[in-house]
């Protein structure tokens, strides 16, 4: 049974003209008809390029964002009929960790208070006592110590940061975690104990995540399924093996292409970069979204919008090259 399921889900932002008397003269179209499902306990990797939709589609699946259409399903539940009482529920057992993990944490209160706020904001416990055990008890799980406590963010290296954002998340118990590229902001080396403490936790507390990332090598490390997004849209989704293995859109072919590999002593290896910027999504182009870049555009490509289609079995793609 899946935890999550968005069905047509769709984000419009209004475009204003005038002061006086304003008026919607068009619509940021950031997520556009976006439909996946996401079980328990997994990894769905969501990857793009910047402007394409990704950490919008987290924002509205947790409503942090109004919807302008489309549904969100959380444990076979509609969002759009939960009551008062359902909502809170649904912010304790849904909770996101954000990019910048300095600008995510307030800067005026301790980490103990930072960590124990979901606490009191859902009554789970009772005392301030209480309140120190469990705060303490989840940072030990994510790496810090006792002393961490008294401490305030600016303290703190980057890594130890999203840590604590980490262990706010979980402090509530949560069932889903919306990861909004937690690690871009972080040194490498830092990046891969990040990445190895989530799938340590996750394992133990048999957590699902959304995944958003623009880095496909962080992607396949943590992911069990993929959705590539471009311009709003989801062009290939898959599990994560037939996607590494044999990426079928031209959008995912370009964007494996374009991953930095080593470079051998007396061997010149050419990155290939994807040619032409994504279009502005306001105004995207006419048919398929991808044909401005795409080598293989054919005229049906400049006048349809591909389907996302099954070409073989779990793995649905957005071309007319596989209609």
């Amino acid at each position: 049974m899946s935890i999550v399921r968005v069905d047509n889900l769709k984000k419009y932002f209004p475009i204003d003209k005038g002061i006086i008397f304003p008026k919607i003269v068009g619509y940021v179209k950031a997520v556009d008809d976006v439909s996946f499902s996401l079980e328990k306990g997994e990894t769905l990797g969501l990857v793009g390029e910047s402007g394409s939709g990704k950490s919008t589609t987290g924002l509205v699946l947790l409503r942090l964002l109004e919807p302008t259409g489309g549904e969100v399903y959380f444990n076979e539940k509609p969002l759009s009929s939960f009551t008062e009482p359902d909502f809170k529920l649904f912010r304790q057992k849904a909770q996101i960790v954000f990019q910048d993990p300095f600008s995510s944490l307030n800067p005026r209160m301790i980490i103990k208070d930072i960590v124990g706020r979901p606490l009191k904001i859902h009554g789970l416990v009772k005392t301030d006592k209480e309140i120190e055990e469990k705060v303490l008890s989840i940072l030990k799980e994510v790496g810090l110590k006792e002393e961490h406590l008294i401490r305030y963010p600016h303290e703190f290296s980057g890594g130890q940061r999203q840590r604590i954002a980490i262990a706010r998340a979980l402090i509530s118990n949560p069932e889903f975690i919306v990861l909004d590229e937690p690690t871009s902001a972080l040194d490498v080396s830092v990046q891969a104990q990040i990445l190895n403490l989530l799938k340590e936790l996750q394992m133990r507390r048999s957590l699902s995540y959304l995944f958003i990332s623009h880095d496909l090598s962080v992607i396949k490390h943590v992911s069990h399924r993929v959705a590539v997004m471009y311009l709003g849209k989801i062009v290939e989704y898959t599990e994560k093996e037939k996607l590494f293995k044999n990426p079928l859109h031209p959008y995912t072919q370009a964007l494996l292409k374009s991953i930095p590999k080593p470079k051998i002593t007396g061997e010149e290896i050419e990155d290939k970069v994807i040619e032409g910027e994504i279009p502005s999504p306001s105004n995207p182009p006419k048919g398929c979204r991808f044909n401005t870049r795409c080598p293989y555009a054919k005229p049906v490509c400049l006048e349809k919008e591909p389907s996302l289609v099954e070409v073989e079995k779990g793995h649905f793609v957005a071309c007319f090259k596989y209609e």
